[in-house]
C-alpha cells in the first residue's frame, strides 16, 4: 500500500463516476438504464438485451480482468461500486453482466496461460460463466458428477450443470468437473469448455427456469455430451479444481455484496421518497414518530452493509490470507441485513410495496413501486449463491478455533490503515489465499482496541455504550465457543455462535471506518457520529439488547434525508457525479 498525496479516494473512483454518468438518470426513459424499462422487461421475464449491450459497449467487462492481464482491475472497490451502480438500477442487468468475473475468476487465481486465454475470452466482451452447480446436490460440490476425463492432448467432459446464470448465452463456462472416481479433495477438475473449441452438437440445454427474481436472467440447465476442448483447457493443476474454487469464493462472496448495496440503494431511495408524500388520510410516513424510527433504522442498516462491502474488499487486498474468515462473515450478515432491511420497509410502504408494474406510485415516478418490489425480489439471490447463508456459517464455525488461537492482535494503525481514502492498494494476491486461516480475523482480535479508541471523549455516549456492550458480548461469545465440541456435522448451537460472531463482526466493521476515515465521510452523514451510533445500537439489537434509541434513529434520518436530497446515502465520497 502507498499513501496518495490526493488525500482522498476522489480520483480512484474517477472511473466509477464515469460509469454512473454513463448510465444516466434512471428515471429518464432515455437513459443506458431506465426504472420504466427495467420493471416492464420484468414483468415480460424478458432479457435485458439492450441495457447488457450497452454496457458491454462501454467495457465494464474491462474492469474484471487484472492488471496483469490487461485488463484495468486494480483497485477491486471500483468493479465493485461499478456494479453497485447498475443494481440500484437494474440488479439483473448487474448480476447477468457480472457473471462474467465471476466465470472468469478461477483462471485468476489459477494463473498462468488459462489467466491470460481467459483474459482474452473477457476482452471481447463475450459472457463467461461459472459451472459449479448439479441439479438434485444442493451446494455441495464434492458430489458433483460432471466428468472431466483429462488425456494427453484433449478433454472430455460429460454431465450437467444447472441452474446456471447465462448458461445458454456464454461464449464458455469454467466447469467443475470430477476427473478422478477416488473420493477426496483431489478428485475435482477445472476445466474452461469454450463453445467455440467443442462441437456445438455436444452440448444441450435445459429449458429456462421461471424464477421469483431475476425473472430476465438466463438461468438454465447446460448439458456436456462427449464434449471435447484442448488439454490446455484445464484451469489449473489436475485435481485441484475445488481448492481453486473454495480460494476463488473467497472473493466473488465480497464482491457480491455490490449486488446488495445495489438493490438497498434502489428501496432507501423509494422508501424516502415516499415518505416526503401524502399518502391519503396517513398523512406523511415523515411525520409519524414511528414511520421515522423505522426509516432511521433501515439507514443503518444500508450503512452497515456498506461497512462490511468495505472492509471485504479492502481486506482481500491487505490480508487475504484471512479471507477464509472474513469472505464467510461478509457473505452471511450482508445479504441478511439487506433481507431485514426490505422486510421492514415492506411492512412501513404497506401495499404500495406489493405494486408491481409501472403506474400507481402516486406522486413519485411511475415505476417506483414496481423497481422497490422487483428489487425485495431480485436481493434475495444474493443469500443463496456463492454459497448460501448454512454454508458461510458452517465455515465460520469451523473457522472459530483458529479466532480462539492465542495470538497478539497487530497495531491498531496497521488494522486501520487498508480502510483509510488515502491509500492506494496493491494488485489483490492471489496467491496468498489461504483454505483455512492461521489465527482468524486480525479485525475481530482487534474489538478491544477499537473499542478504547472510539471512547476518546469526542464521539457520542450512544455510540460508546454500544460499543462497550458488544465488546462484552464477544467475549462472552469467545467463552461459549472455547467450550464447543468439535463435531463433523456443528449442532445448531454452533450455528447461532457464528451468527453472532458474524454481528459482532459487523460492529467491528463499522468502528474501523469510523475510526479510518474520519474527516472524509461526505455530506451530511459526516457531520456526526450518528450513523456510528444507530449502526453500534442496531447490531447491539440484533444481539440481544434494547432497540435503537429514537434520538438515535431520528439523528441518523435527518443527516439521511439530507443526503438522500443531494445525492447518495453514502459513507463513500464522491462515488456519484452528484457527490
Amino acid at each position: 500500500m502507498t499513501a496518495v498525496a490526493t488525500g482522498s479516494d476522489a480520483g480512484t473512483l474517477a472511473p466509477v463516476r464515469a460509469f454512473d454518468a454513463f448510465l444516466g438518470n434512471p428515471a429518464d426513459d432515455e437513459a443506458v438504464v431506465s426504472t420504466r424499462r427495467s420493471v416492464l422487461l420484468d414483468e415480460r421475464s424478458a432479457f435485458p438485451e439492450d441495457e447488457i449491450a450497452a454496457v458491454t459497449a462501454f467495457g465494464l467487462q474491462q474492469w474484471y480482468v487484472p492488471a496483469a492481464h490487461g485488463g484495468n482491475l486494480g483497485d477491486a472497490l471500483v468493479p465493485l461500486l461499478m456494479i453497485r451502480h447498475l443494481a440500484r438500477r437494474d440488479f439483473t442487468v448487474a448480476a447477468v453482466h457480472g457473471k462474467t468475473f465471476l466465470g472468469a475468476i478461477c483462471a485468476w487465481v489459477a494463473g498462468g496461460e488459462i489467466a491470460t486465454r481467459m483474459a482474452g475470452l473477457v476482452d471481447t466482451g463475450s459472457p463467461v460463466s461459472w459451472g459449479l452447480t448439479e441439479r438434485g446436490r444442493g451446494s455441495d460440490l464434492s458430489r458433483s458428477a460432471t466428468s472431466a476425463q483429462i488425456g494427453t492432448g484433449t478433454v472430455r467432459v460429460d454431465g450437467g450443470k444447472w441452474p446456471i446464470n447465462n448458461a445458454v448465452r456464454c461464449r464458455a463456462m469454467t466447469v467443475l468437473a470430477r476427473s478422478d472416481e477416488r473420493p477426496g479433495p483431489r478428485s475435482l477438475s477445472l476445466v474452461l469448455v469454450d463453445k467455440e473449441e467443442a462441437d456445438p452438437a455436444t452440448i444441450g440445454y435445459d429449458a429456462k427456469v421461471a424464477s421469483h427474481g431475476l425473472r430476465g436472467a438466463n438461468l438454465a440447465g447446460i448439458r456436456f455430451e462427449g464434449s471435447v476442448v484442448g488439454a490446455d483447457a484445464v484451469v489449473g493443476p489436475a485435481g485441484h479444481g475445488l481448492e481453486i474454487v473454495l480460494k476463488s469464493l473467497q472473493l466473488t462472496r465480497p464482491f457480491t455484496t455490490g449486488l446488495s448495496l445495489g438493490a438497498v440503494d434502489r428501496a432507501l431511495q423509494t422508501a424516502l421518497d415516499a415518505a416526503a408524500v401524502p399518502d391519503g388520510a396517513r398523512g406523511r410516513l415523515l411525520d409519524s414518530p414511528t414511520s421515522r424510527r423505522a426509516l432511521g433504522i433501515a439507514v443503518a442498516d444500508a450503512l452497515l452493509v456498506e461497512c462490511l462491502m468495505l472492509v471485504g474488499v479492502r481486506s482481500a487486498h491487505a490480508v487475504p490470507g484471512e479471507m477464509a474468515l472474513v469472505s464467510a462473515l461478509v457473505k452471511f450478515l450482508g445479504p441478511d441485513t439487506a433481507d431485514l432491511l426490505f422486510r421492514d420497509l415492506t411492512r412501513l410502504l404497506g401495499p404500495r410495496a406489493l405494486i408491481v408494474g409501472s403506474e400507481g406510485s402516486g406522486g413519485l415516478h411511475p415505476s417506483a413501486f414496481g423497481a422497490f418490489q422487483k428489487a425485495a425480489r431480485d436481493s434475495r439471490v444474493v443469500g443463496i449463491f456463492d454459497g448460501n447463508s448454512v454454508v458461510n456459517l458452517n465455515m465460520i464455525v469451523n473457522e472459530l478455533p483458529n479466532q480462539l488461537r492465542p495470538a497478539a492482535p497487530p497495531p491498531l494503525p496497521e488494522v486501520l490503515a487498508p480502510l483509510r481514502a488515502d491509500v492506494e492498494h496493491d494488485a489483490l494476491d492471489t496467491a496468498s489465499l489461504r483454505l483455512v486461516t492461521r489465527h482468524g480475523s486480525r479485525l475481530l482480535r482487534s474489538l478491544p482496541a477499537l473499542v478504547d479508541a472510539v471512547d476518546d471523549g469526542r464521539t457520542s455516549r450512544a455510540a460508546v455504550d454500544a460499543a462497550r456492550w458488544i465488546l462484552g458480548e464477544y467475549t462472552a461469545l469467545l467463552a461459549e465457543a472455547g467450550d464447543l465440541p468439535r463435531q463433523s456435522q456443528p449442532d445448531p448451537l454452533a450455528f447461532h455462535l457464528a451468527e453472532r460472531f458474524a454481528l459482532v463482526f459487523g460492529a467491528a466493521c463499522a468502528l474501523a471506518v469510523h475510526l479510518a476515515r474520519a474527516g472524509t465521510i461526505p455530506g451530511p452523514l459526516g457531520e456526526s457520529n450518528a450513523w456510528l451510533a444507530a449502526v453500534l445500537q442496531r447490531v447491539a439489537h440484533r444481539l440481544g439488547t434494547d432497540t435503537v434509541e429514537t434520538a438515535v434513529a431520528d439523528a441518523l434520518l435527518d443527516a439521511a434525508l439530507r443526503a438522500h436530497a443531494g445525492g447518495a446515502v453514502t459513507l463513500l465520497p464522491s462515488w456519484t457525479e452528484r457527490s
